[in-house]
C-alpha cells in the first residue's frame, strides 16, 4: 500500500473533503507528513489517514476545535476521560432542548407539572446539596435551591458562589418540565419532615413548589429570582487529571486538617498519590493517578461537606490546574457532582 497520499487520497481514505482537511490542517489539527518543496503539495501517509478518521468522528459529535486538540494531543489513556465530559456537556444540552421543544409542542392535554422520585433518594439529595446554599443576606438568591425537573431527570442544585452541588434524580414515571426556587432554609426544616421510604412528588401548583410524601404535604413560595447560570461551568470544555481515592481516608484526612485550624490546604496529586498539606500538617493517601503532577489549593471545611455528600467507597477528582474549579464526584454515581472554587496559592502563606 503506498504511504505517500495526496490530499485527495487521504481526504477520500479518511471519508473527508479535501477542503475539510485543508480546514483541520489550518487549525494545527492535522499537518501533512511533508510539504513538497518545490510544488507545495501537501504529502501524508497512514498515521495522518488515522488522524483524519478521528478528527472527523469527534467532529460528528460536535466537539469544537480546540477540543478536537486536546483529546488528539491526549495519552490514551486520558482520551475517555475527555470523550465522556464532552458527552456530559451534550447530554446536558440535549435535556434543556428537550424541555424548550416540550413548551413548543403543540397538545391538547395539559401535562401536569410534578415529578415523582424515591423518598430516599430525594433526602439523600438533600443533603448533598444543602451544604453548598449560601448564607451571605447581601446575596439572597444563593440562599435558595433550584429545583429544576426536565425529561428523565429532577435536579436539585446549590450554589454559595465558592462551591456548586449538583445531584439528579431518576423520576419513578413520566413527569412535567417545571423549576423553582426554594429557600434553602425552608428545605431543611422539610429534610426532617420527609419520610425515608416510599415516593415523594414535587410539583408547581401556581406560585408554589409543592413536595407530597404519603400523607404530608409541603408548600413554599417560589422565589421570583434568576439563578445562576451554572450549566455553563458544567458543560465547559477543559482539560482534567482524575484521581481516584478511597473516600474514607481522604475525607479523614480533611477533617483534621480543616480542625487544625484556620487555611487552605494544597492538594498535590502525582503519580499514585494524592499529598494534602496545610503549614506543618501533611497527610498522603494512595490513589489511582497517572497524570504530571498537579496542585491546586481548597478550603478543608468546603472539601470536607463534599467529601460527605459523595457516596461509594471511593471518590474521583477532577484536577485542571491552580486557577480551575476541581469536581468531586462518586467514583460509581455520576449523578452527583460538587465544584469546588480553588483558593489562590498566595493563601497559603498566611
Amino acid at each position: 500500500m503506498n504511504d505517500r497520499l495526496s490530499i485527495g487520497e487521504c481526504a477520500r481514505r479518511a471519508g473527508l473533503s479535501v477542503s475539510a482537511l485543508r480546514f483541520y490542517g489550518d487549525r494545527g489539527l492535522l499537518p501533512p507528513a511533508e510539504v513538497d518543496p518545490d510544488t507545495g503539495y501537501r504529502i501524508y501517509g497512514e498515521q495522518e489517514v488515522a488522524v483524519a478518521v478521528a478528527s472527523r468522528d469527534l467532529r460528528r459529535l460536535d466537539m469544537p476545535p480546540a477540543g478536537v486538540a486536546a483529546y488528539l494531543a491526549a495519552a490514551p489513556a486520558q482520551r475517555q476521560a475527555l470523550l465522556d465530559a464532552h458527552l456530559a456537556g451534550l447530554e446536558h444540552r440535549l435535556q434543556d432542548a428537550r424541555v424548550v421543544a416540550h413548551g413548543l409542542r403543540p397538545t391538547t392535554e395539559e401535562c401536569p407539572m410534578a415529578m415523582t422520585v424515591p423518598a430516599p433518594a430525594f433526602v439523600t439529595a438533600l443533603d448533598q446539596v444543602l451544604p453548598a446554599a449560601g448564607s451571605d443576606p447581601e446575596r439572597p438568591i444563593l440562599q435558595c435551591v433550584l429545583i429544576k425537573a426536565r425529561e428523565g431527570s429532577l435536579r436539585l442544585v446549590a450554589t454559595d458562589a465558592h462551591r456548586l452541588a449538583v445531584r439528579d434524580l431518576a423520576p419513578a414515571g413520566p413527569g412535567g418540565a417545571f423549576r423553582g426556587l426554594v429557600p434553602a432554609a425552608t428545605l431543611r426544616r422539610w429534610r426532617a419532615e420527609v419520610p425515608d421510604r416510599g415516593e415523594v412528588t414535587v410539583t408547581v401548583e401556581g406560585p408554589d413548589v409543592v413536595v407530597r410524601a404519603g400523607g404530608l404535604e409541603r408548600r413554599a413560595r417560589h422565589v421570583t429570582a434568576e439563578f445562576p447560570d451554572y450549566e455553563p461551568i458544567l458543560a465547559a470544555e477543559r482539560t482534567a487529571r482524575a484521581a481516584v481515592v478511597d473516600r474514607a481516608a481522604l475525607l479523614a484526612a480533611f477533617e483534621r486538617l480543616a480542625a487544625a485550624g484556620a487555611g487552605a490546604v494544597l492538594l498535590h496529586a502525582w503519580p499514585g498519590g494524592i499529598t494534602l498539606v496545610r503549614h506543618a500538617e501533611r497527610a498522603e493517601l494512595p490513589a489511582r493517578y497517572d497524570g504530571p503532577d498537579a496542585h491546586v489549593a481548597l478550603d478543608p471545611a468546603y472539601a470536607v461537606d463534599a467529601l460527605r455528600a459523595a457516596v461509594g467507597p471511593e471518590v474521583v477528582l477532577e484536577i485542571a490546574d491552580p486557577l480551575a474549579h476541581v469536581v468531586v464526584r462518586s467514583a460509581d454515581d455520576g449523578t452527583a457532582t460538587t465544584l469546588l472554587m480553588p483558593v489562590r496559592l498566595p493563601a497559603l502563606a498566611s
